[in-house]
């Protein structure tokens, strides 16, 4: 993921159209985030650099957690960096008590059902820049 890290010959049209690098989008997906980011390290954290200019290389994030506890854990360094940038999230579902748990661009779903056969997940579609095509 460095090697796409635009460097200095590159020129503005092409970080407009993300031409620079070539290759396929690379999605990471953590789930039990809340297990993963513990005291004794945080394998995410790696990422850390990267965030800044994931959707320009092609890097998504995906975390996923219990809300339980969640309001503690936006100091925690990724999750802090996810706030910071703007990322969009969706809540399904949780106690509202924890407070505001991400920025403002989230979509709490309607209904949703934990631990069951089926669920029902109401979200948003965000047009435009959210549904761009990868780079060639």
């Amino acid at each position: 993921m460095h090697a796409r890290l635009p460097g200095p010959d590159v020129t503005t049209e092409q970080l407009r159209e993300r031409s620079w690098w070539h290759g396929p989008q690379l999605f990471v997906r953590v789930d039990d985030y809340d297990l993963v980011a513990g005291s004794t390290g945080n394998p995410v954290a790696l990422l850390l650099e990267l965030l800044p200019q994931a959707r320009d290389i092609g890097l998504h994030l995906v975390l996923a957690r219990r809300t339980g506890g969640a309001s503690r854990a936006l100091y925690e360094p990724v999750t802090t960096a996810l706030r910071d940038l703007g990322s969009p999230g969706i809540l399904l579902s949780g106690d509202r008590e924890e407070g505001p748990l991400h920025s403002k661009r989230v979509c709490r779903s309607a209904r949703s059902r934990i631990r069951s056969s089926s669920a029902y997940v109401a979200s948003a579609i965000m047009p435009g820049e959210y549904l761009r095509a990868s780079p060639p």
